[in-house]
């Protein structure tokens, strides 16, 4: 991914070009255009939006002079809900309506924050201004918010300012207390008027000063003691290909896109200034994935279809062979209305027949049996492979005899229920198992 940061000041406007790859940054091109050539800002811009990549993030970032700022203590942790009620907060003690600035702040490790603002016609005419070139920002910030990202590592304790020709940021330990514009073309004379200041009414002595930009290799009269050029960074050194003169006057750049990646940028693009490029961007992108999940869906219903004709054929083809087969079964009978159920019925109408044919064997056997002590079986009750026999005897040894001789044609034969009637005459109910040779 890339970054493209558009610094539009007092004294120049600048474009620097990064890449980002993993942890790494690096700057690929940084142009800079003086004031004094503003006619040819509208040709600089449009350059700068030719050479734009699709995965380029743009980054604006407008005079200092357009920042004010104040300290608060809110007892809120997030940005978004602090960003929110800073209109309320704030209202009547700004230089002009609430309704006409728009607001964000920075977090410091103490729970306090600084609320910080710009105008919103002064951005918005900027934004309008990238925007007709192609290069409209998705972000708009104030550099000197970034510049946290600039402290020398290892050397954050105590009071630092860091200046550059258009203004200062004042930190203690590494936590913001102020910015500061310098309208004067002296800004040497600013940043000594701006320590007096700081001791005479806050009581704050700055013990560091760190210069960058311009700043950086201008020789400042008298030698002041504590007035330093801006160290190089291993990481900012990296990113500018160890050229210290690049990555001091880039360092503004070089800031706000660290501030970018890690999510502390101050970001006035919200609200009525919100970015709508990347909401149409994201609509293009769900009309796309919209368009292909309708595709999808007809291919599915396609298939689905395809499917359904190839079984309903099949289907029709089977019933086909079913009727023919029902013809050449019966071919007197006319066309049934379910073929299939009365082959079925066939079927075991035969069987049936075939298990009767194999019961009368059995009853023929059981008679020639029965002797003439037997006079008669009222009931029988074949089931499977299990018989079940009522009869009349002439008395009840006539029925131990029978189930005797019953056992040629049943196993395990079981007699019960015998009743004897008031004549000697008896009923009796047999109960056994066929013999294989019998079924």
């Amino acid at each position: 991914m890339g970054f493209i940061v558009i610094e539009l000041l007092r004294s120049e406007s600048v474009v620097t070009r990064f890449r980002v790859s993993g942890r790494t940054t690096v700057c690929e091109q940084s142009q800079r255009l003086s004031a004094d050539s503003v006619a040819e800002l509208p040709a600089f811009l449009e350059a700068a939006a030719a050479a734009r990549r699709e995965d380029d993030t743009i980054i604006l970032a407008v005079e200092p002079s357009l920042l004010s700022c104040r300290e608060l203590s809110l007892p809120l942790k997030e940005r978004r809900k602090i960003r929110e009620i800073l209109p309320l907060e704030l209202k009547g003690e700004t230089a002009c309506d609430t309704e006409e600035l728009v607001f964000d702040c920075l977090m410091r490790g103490d729970g306090t924050q600084l609320a910080v603002w710009c105008r919103k016609r002064e951005l918005s005419s900027r934004i309008e201004l990238l925007g007709a070139v192609g290069l409209e920002p998705q972000l708009v910030t104030v550099a000197v918010c970034s510049w946290r990202h600039l402290l020398p590592p290892g050397d954050v304790k105590g009071t630092v300012l860091l200046a550059d020709p258009s203004g200062a940021a004042l930190y203690r330990d590494g936590e913001p207390l102020l910015f500061r514009t310098f309208w004067s073309q002296e800004p040497e004379l600013e940043i000594r008027r701006s320590c007096a200041a700081l001791d005479l009414t806050e009581g704050i002595t700055v013990e560091r000063i760190y210069l960058l930009g311009d700043l950086a290799g201008v020789a400042l009269p008298g030698g002041e003691e504590g007035w330093l050029p801006l160290p190089m960074a291993a990481e900012r050194e990296s990113a500018f290909g160890g050229d210290y003169p690049a990555a001091v006057v880039g360092a503004n750049a070089w800031a706000v896109v660290q501030a970018a990646r890690k999510g502390e940028l101050v970001n006035f693009r919200h609200g009525e200034l919100a970015c709508l490029s990347g909401s149409r961007g994201r609509r293009k992108k769900l009309m796309v994935s919209t368009v292909l999940a309708v595709i999808a869906i007809g291919i599915f219903c396609a298939d689905l279809g395809l499917r359904y004709a190839f079984v309903r054929r099949d289907l029709e083809s089977l019933n086909g062979s079913i009727s023919s087969i029902y013809k050449e079964l019966f071919p007197k009978r006319k066309k049934a209305v379910d073929e299939v159920g009365e082959v079925k019925s066939e079927i075991k109408r035969l069987s049936g027949a075939g298990a009767g044919i194999g019961a009368l064997a059995l009853l023929k056997k059981l008679a020639e049996l029965k002797g003439d002590d037997i006079t008669g079986f009222y009931e029988t009750e074949i089931e499977g492979s299990q018989l079940q026999l009522k009869g009349d005897a002439r008395s009840t040894q006539a029925v131990t005899e029978f189930k005797n001789r019953a056992g040629a044609a049943l196993t395990g034969v079981e007699v019960s229920e015998i009743r004897t009637k008031p004549d000697g005459s008896a009923t009796f109910t047999l109960r056994g198992t066929l013999k294989e040779e019998a079924r």
